[in-house]
């Protein structure tokens, strides 16, 4: 399965609904038993992997996947507004084209294609540092360090992605997140990392972006999350990555 998320040569809007209809899925949810085949269909109506449906409804929030249903086909009216001289980002206008996560552990990665800077849909990436409280882990724009951010904010993007780590214990992703909390908070914004500087740095990093950032947290567990293994890693890059597998998406093509 592809994520295409980014347009070659121009600006488009990130945001795209899927090309297909919303369907009930009140007698398939009643079912005292899914397939795989089941969870894909339910994975192309709601966005939500397997992992996420069986947790509500083990949780008993079935209200809730119909809810994310409906946001996952409805096309949300957005606006494009400038976030620093050089680089853009699409916001929603109305609070009830928020997106509804689901799921989310600490250590899950957002990715958002909403995020362009001139003729290049760079896109934004962060760390879940703590799911419960909805905090994030960021390297915003340039001129700012890396700070704690609300969950709140990944909400009024038009279109995001989650991943997680396959195939890894919540503890150890638990752990990934703690130590960027503490290793790669409140440090300075760079666009070259890989190329006039060291990609990865065990010991110091001196600066870092949203991709990097992400990259590098998991990077000190021995994980690395560059799926094209280039000198630089892109937001981009992080969705090719093999280690990790989409729980939730909203507004992009997902083939």
């Amino acid at each position: 399965m592809l994520l295409n998320l980014w347009r070659i040569g121009t600006e488009k809007d990130a945001y795209e609904a899927p090309d297909y209809y919303m369907e009930d899925l009140t007698e398939l949810l009643n079912m005292p038993e899914l397939t795989k085949e089941d969870y894909y269909f339910l994975f192309m109506q709601t966005g939500l992997s397997e992992g996420i449906i069986k947790e509500l409804l083990q949780d008993g929030e079935k209200e809730k996947i119909y809810d994310i249903q409906e946001r996952f086909f409805k096309e949300p009216s957005f606006s494009c507004e400038r976030n620093s001289p050089v680089s853009w980002e699409e916001w929603i206008n109305k609070t009830e084209d928020r997106i509804i996560f689901a799921g989310l552990e600490d250590g899950d990665i957002l990715i958002t294609p909403c995020s362009h800077t001139f003729g290049w849909r760079n896109g934004h990436a962060a760390i879940v540092t703590d799911a419960q409280n909805g905090e994030t882990l960021e390297s915003v724009v340039m001129g700012e360090k890396s700070s704690m951010q609300s969950l709140e904010k990944w909400e009024e993007y038009p279109c995001v992605m989650v991943f997680r780590l396959k195939g890894v214990s919540p503890e150890i992703r638990k752990k990934v997140a703690m130590t960027a909390g503490k290793r790669l908070l409140g440090i300075e914004y760079g666009i070259t990392e890989g190329i006039f500087s060291k990609k990865y740095d065990e010991k110091t990093v001196i600066k870092t972006n949203c991709s990097h950032l992400v990259w590098q947290a998991y990077r000190f567990f021995g994980y690395d999350l560059d799926g094209d293994g280039g000198l630089i890693v892109t937001p981009k890059d992080i969705t090719e990555s093999p280690l990790l597998e989409p729980i939730q998406v909203v507004g992009v093509t997902l083939f």
